[in-house]
């Protein structure tokens, strides 16, 4: 009965999904939206760099909720309808300005500083952050709060999976259960693979396009690159999707990966994690290879697998029939 009217719900009301709510949280102002039942248990789902709340498909959140769960999404500081705390400097717009040529030896200049000679990203900020992980952490504590939820499940993807981290460490008490999804415990931690070759030329390319006005087309090649061989990249359903991205609003100078560069590695401090994790990788990441989903599984204690075959950096609704109940069976431990 309640998957059925939920299902119904969804179909008569697009408000349900693209509602939402502004609160001022940490003095920062968050966008957030919740589906399901407050008295079920509760998800909190965070979302990665770059990237708003929007890119949680209606699948994943609608199998949740049909599962029995409280789920609730929210936009990262910096993205989204969140508050932007950092805007494009002056110097861009001008940069803007010039010749396609002088944009594309800006383009190659900055990417020259944005990996080290291991190949991986350089970690070292060249200004200091406005704000870091522990941030970032403070404002899902603080939906929490607001939601007077005192645990949840916490659900990380990519950046999203570097807070979730921060969270369960920071407050072990507030985490009933951890899934981090295609995410690392430190781009630089030691002996681990930075991005592949052909995902370094795509942000070349995302970065000139973004630069060109053709933000949309910059949208296409990250996500095109991002995609794995299972499930080949398909054209249609990204337009559906980048329409609702952007019109929820992409900062581009946002300082998110800053934030994580102002943070320290927490490969030494897996250990401490006692809540019952699942760790999701796509064995054909580009961006953040398999080896890093492999760390965390071997130092977080007692940590569940699910590596998906043919998967990039990315989180098919084809996969939902593997992903979910992974999720619910880590859940009940």
């Amino acid at each position: 009965m309640k998957k059925f009217l939920f299902s119904f719900l969804l179909m008569l009301s697009t408000s349900i999904w693209t509602g939402g709510n502004i609160t001022k949280l940490n003095q920062v102002d968050i966008w957030w939206n919740e589906f399901g039942n407050r008295n079920d248990p509760t998800v909190l789902m965070i979302m990665g760099l770059n990237s708003n709340s929007q890119v949680w498909s209606d699948a994943y959140i609608e199998g949740l909720v049909n599962e029995g769960f409280h789920v609730v999404i929210f936009d990262n500081r910096d993205i989204g309808k969140s508050e932007w705390l950092t805007q494009e400097p002056g110097f861009i717009s001008f940069i803007k300005s010039l010749p396609e040529w002088f944009i594309e030896y800006f383009v190659d200049f900055t990417l020259s500083f944005m990996f080290d000679e291991t190949g991986r990203f350089n970690m070292a900020n060249p200004a200091p952050a406005e704000y870091d992980l522990n941030d970032m952490a403070n404002d899902g504590i603080a939906i929490l709060d607001h939601v007077g939820k005192q645990k949840a499940h916490i659900v990380g993807a990519s950046l999203g999976g570097m807070i979730s981290q921060v969270m369960t460490l920071n407050y072990p008490e507030r985490v009933k259960s951890l899934t981090i999804l295609m995410s690392t415990p430190g781009f630089d931690t030691p002996g681990l693979s930075g991005p592949t070759e052909s995902f370094k030329l795509a942000i070349k390319e995302s970065f000139l396009l973004n630069l060109l006005g053709r933000e949309e087309e910059a949208l296409w090649v990250t996500e095109r690159a991002l995609t794995g061989s299972r499930y080949p990249f398909d054209s249609n359903q990204f337009q559906l999707e980048s329409k609702k991205r952007l019109e929820h609003g992409i900062n581009t100078a946002n300082a998110q990966m800053m934030a994580v560069g102002a943070s320290p590695n927490r490969a030494d401090r897996l250990k401490y994690i006692s809540q019952p994790t699942l760790i999701i990788h796509g064995r054909e990441d580009p961006l953040i290879p398999i080896d890093h989903g492999e760390f965390l599984s071997k130092n977080i204690p007692e940590s569940k697998t699910l590596f998906l075959d043919g998967v990039g950096h990315e989180i098919p609704d084809q996969s939902l029939s593997e992903i979910i109940p992974a999720m619910v069976q880590n859940f009940s431990r």
